[in-house]
């Protein structure tokens, strides 16, 4: 179940606490998982309280996670200012910073099981030129995409090159570790 997206949070006022009781009706349910939008607007961004405003977000839906379902959670940070037509794309190298970031909230707030557990995507204009940028981030596990998704060919391409990225990683890690 899609939790928080910015259109909600911006547009019908829907508050973090809000998005954490639902985040626990729908974790009541063991057949259920929540996707979890976080992400900061561009003011937000521009006085360098990212992480603040996405702790705050994800503070209020982590208390109410019970420990074991956090496999049933996931993570999309969406930089609401790197989104919709025009909009610049996050670089990758702050989607890389965030969601390490974001991990490292988890372990801390709720435990290294959990963050190792709970899935963290990125949604923020992804395109079939820069899926590849941020499928190679060891902690972007996955995408959540949205204009390119509209288009059958497109969506096709960045799922494809998001699954090959993820097969190369996974070798080679794989091979280090031997």
């Amino acid at each position: 179940v899609l939790l928080g997206h910015s259109d909600r949070r911006n547009n019908l006022g829907e508050t973090d606490d809000l998005i954490a009781a639902k985040a626990a009706a729908v974790l009541e349910k063991d057949d259920l998982g929540i996707v979890l939008t976080l992400g900061e607007k561009a003011d937000q961004r521009e006085r360098g309280e990212t992480l603040a405003i996405l702790e705050k977000q994800l503070g209020a839906v982590a208390a109410v996670i019970p420990p074991g379902a956090w496999g049933r959670v996931v993570l999309a940070y969406e930089p609401v200012w790197a989104v919709g037509e025009g909009a610049i794309p996050c670089a990758p190298e702050e989607a890389q910073r965030i969601h390490t970031a974001l991990r490292a909230y988890i372990a801390k707030e709720a435990s290294p099981e959990a963050a190792r557990a709970c899935r963290i995507t990125y949604t923020g204009s992804v395109n079939e030129q820069n899926a590849k940028g941020y499928a190679n981030l060891s902690e972007v596990d996955g995408f959540v995409i949205g204009r390119a998704g509209l288009d059958a060919a497109k969506l096709t391409s960045i799922v494809k090159i998001l699954v090959e990225t993820k097969r190369e990683q996974k070798a080679t890690n794989q091979n280090n570790e031997l």
